[in-house]
């Protein structure tokens, strides 16, 4: 019994010693590691702000017509409707353009990601198009150690006219009803009221109003935002295309002027433009109205926002 007494208390020793080493050498070691952790978090941290993105160049995903490089986040969904009334130069009698709706265009657009947005559009008036539409985020413009200097999207949309054409043929073509446009976006926000963008564009049309048109017609916009206060911007856009659709009807590049009122998630548009049609694939195409000789519409939109 003293032999077996006297092994259980060696072995009790032992245990005991091991157990002291193991806290001795491996407690440091796992509060080194837990320190490791927290720098390593504070250095995530730190890399998160220097390379922190820059928000808000404009206050939605149009400027005024077309689109700016501002996208629908994800499980977003935006619902855009838009007004275009006739000449305001047309007098008192017609409530100065008032009176007469030119054009109406109702916009859908969704976030699958917070990079990648769809859209879906419909101008009820010129062509009855229906437009599917997509915005890619290719780089976004950001501060601290490594910036980028500018927003960097694409916008693509397939415009198809489902209007009838007393034409038989023309009516049963359904290629021809089709336009291709495509828009790089290259934006920067210089200061927290100035944000100015360049869209140069191509667009291709399977079929011209006349063979004279050109099916294909490339050209650059330019556009920008001044903030007046927190809820209130003004903006502007012109475009330039070439060849230019240069008919008795089409001779003149589009110039819209306008003013953004932010009220929650509300966003209000009031503008003025030579423009006659809401969509890129026909307002680029040049129109028949100088805007410095009085022939503007006036129009607005008002877009809500919704988190899905």
């Amino acid at each position: 019994m003293p032999k077996i007494t006297s092994a259980i208390q060696w072995i009790n020793m032992k245990f005991t010693y091991i157990l002291c080493l193991f806290i001795i050498y491996a407690w440091p070691n796992y509060t080194a590691r837990a320190q490791d952790d927290s720098l390593f978090n504070e250095l995530d941290t730190m890399v998160e702000i220097d390379r922190q993105e820059v928000i808000a160049a404009f206050k939605s995903t149009r400027v005024i017509l077309a689109p700016s490089i501002e996208r629908v986040k994800n499980n977003q969904l935006h619902f855009r409707i838009s007004h275009l009334f006739f000449r305001i130069n047309s007098g008192y009698r017609n409530l100065f353009g008032l009176d007469q709706l030119v054009n109406m265009n109702l916009i859908f657009d969704y976030g699958l990601t917070d990079d990648i947005q769809i859209g879906l559009s419909r101008s009820n008036k010129i062509d009855k198009t229906l437009m599917p539409n997509m915005k890619i985020s290719l780089a976004r413009q950001s501060t601290g150690k490594k910036p980028f200097p500018l927003y960097v999207s694409y916008f693509g949309s397939l415009d198809w006219k489902t209007n009838r054409y007393s034409d038989k043929e023309r009516n049963d073509n359904f290629l021809g009803r089709l336009d291709y446009v495509n828009m790089l976006l290259l934006g920067r926000k210089f200061n927290s009221h100035l944000s100015l963008q360049l869209s140069p564009f191509f667009i291709h049309r399977n079929l011209t109003e006349a063979l004279s048109e050109p099916n294909n017609l490339y050209g650059v916009g330019f556009s920008g935002r001044y903030m007046l206060n927190d809820h209130v911007s003004t903006n502007f856009e012109y475009f330039y295309n070439y060849p230019s659709v240069k008919t008795i009807q089409l001779s003149k590049n589009p110039l819209s002027l306008g003013f953004d009122i932010e009220t929650g998630g509300h966003v209000f548009q009031l503008f003025f433009s030579n423009a006659q049609a809401l969509y890129p694939g026909r307002f680029l195409l040049n129109q028949n109205d100088n805007f410095f000789k009085g022939n503007i519409q006036f129009g607005f939109s008002i877009l809500r926002e919704f988190n899905l």
